[in-house]
This record gives C-alpha cells, sequence and structure tokens, in this order.
C-alpha cells in the first residue's frame, strides 16, 4: 500500500508503518482520515522525526520491528535532548535479537534512565545517534517501546560482551549529560514529590 499525494514521498518503508498507525489512532478518533493523521502528524512536527529515525534504521532491519507509532516528540518537545516515539512490537525478542547481533553498529547500555527497557545505543564518533528501547517482558502490557534520537550521543565501544564501554569525559559526553541530568533529576524529583503526598511525614512532636 501506499501513501496519499505529498506524502508519497516518504520512504517506503515508512508507508505500511503509517497506514497501521492511523488505523489505531482512528480507534481514539473515530472517522479521522489517514490524509488529516498525516496533517496531524506533520503540523505536530512528528513526521520529519519519523522520517529521520527511520533513515537511521536503513541497513539494520530495525524499522521493520516497528508495527504502530503511537505519539512523538521534537527536540523542541523533548527539552532538546532527544526526540522520538513510543512503538508497538508484534515480536520483542525477535527485536532484541537483531540489536544484539548488530555488532558493528550497536551495543547495549549497562545501566539507563528509560524505566524498564533493554536500551541499545547507536555507535558513533560525534553528533546525534539512535537509542532504542526494548521494554522488559513482565511490563510489556504496561510499557511501550521507545526509538529515539539523542541529540548528543554518547560516545561508545561495544564491548566483547555486547555492552558498551562508554568514552567519559569528552565534549560529546559533557553536551550529553548537560541536557539529561537536570531532566533526569527533575524527573526524580518529581516522583520523590509524588511519594511524598502520597505518604505525607508526621508533623511536630507526637506526645
Amino acid at each position: 500500500m501506499s501513501l496519499l499525494g505529498i506524502y508519497n514521498n516518504l520512504p517506503s518503508e515508512m508507508h505500511e508503518t503509517l497506514i497501521r498507525s492511523h488505523i489505531r489512532f482512528e480507534k481514539g478518533w473515530n472517522g479521522i482520515t489517514l490524509e488529516d493523521y498525516l496533517k496531524l502528524q506533520e503540523t505536530d512536527g512528528n513526521l520529519p522525526v519519523m522520517r529521520e529515525i527511520c533513515q537511521r534504521c536503513f541497513g539494520t532491519r530495525i524499522w521493520d520491528h516497528i508495527d504502530c507509532i503511537i505519539g512523538g516528540w521534537t527536540y523542541e518537545k523533548g527539552k532538546q535532548i532527544s526526540q522520538g516515539f513510543n512503538f508497538t512490537c508484534n515480536n520483542p525478542d525477535a527485536l532484541l535479537t537483531l540489536l544484539k547481533s548488530l555488532k558493528d553498529k550497536f551495543c547495549q547500555d549497562s545501566s539507563n534512565c528509560h524505566g524498564p527497557r533493554d536500551t541499545f545505543r547507536e555507535l558513533i564518533k560525534a553528533g546525534p545517534g539512535l537509542h532504542v528501547c526494548v521494554t522488559q517482558e513482565e511490563k510489556r502490557n504496561s510499557n511501550l517501546h521507545d526509538i529515539h534520537i539523542d541529540k548528543f550521543q554518547l560516545v561508545c565501544n561495544r564491548q566483547n560482551d555486547g555492552f558498551c564501554d562508554y568514552t567519559y569525559i569528552d565534549k560529546q559526553f559533557y553536551d550529553h549529560m548537560k541536557d539529561v541530568v537536570p531532566w533526569w533529576v527533575s524527573d526524580k524529583l518529581k516522583e520523590v514529590g509524588k511519594v511524598i503526598a502520597e505518604h505525607p511525614p508526621e508533623r511536630g512532636p507526637k506526645y
């Protein structure tokens, strides 16, 4: 199947993905046409993000595992840290196997700040890079998968065990941490605030 009008110029790999995504989106917005769905994604700035991620996936078959695209965000909406989207995947274990097999393109994070997900970082020398986040099995009913481009990807080497050996204290690392740390701290403070709100500490002496 192909897309309509000017949208038919998008990479062919995106066509069926966007058609499936529209069908899923229509369940929450009854009657929205494919054309209006695509216009909405373009107006929100998500369509260029999808295209860029698709293009970065060329030659890896990662895009083949993206069933439906859910939501999305631009660098502006992502606090200049990342741009990307959530997605559904019919066979997440196959995606994990694929990512682990791309030995010259990706390494696996030893830890991450993207929730209950196994995350894989594109091997780059400078600039932006893909970050693919596959939800762990026990959380797949409540957490979507995530793929995004980090504006300042951490520079890594892949170790023999497949995990990342990070290149620390270079400009790329500094730029990444400068963007990520304030967001991470803010996010954790929100979690602490929620806990305190739900379980307020006792105030004053208790006699």
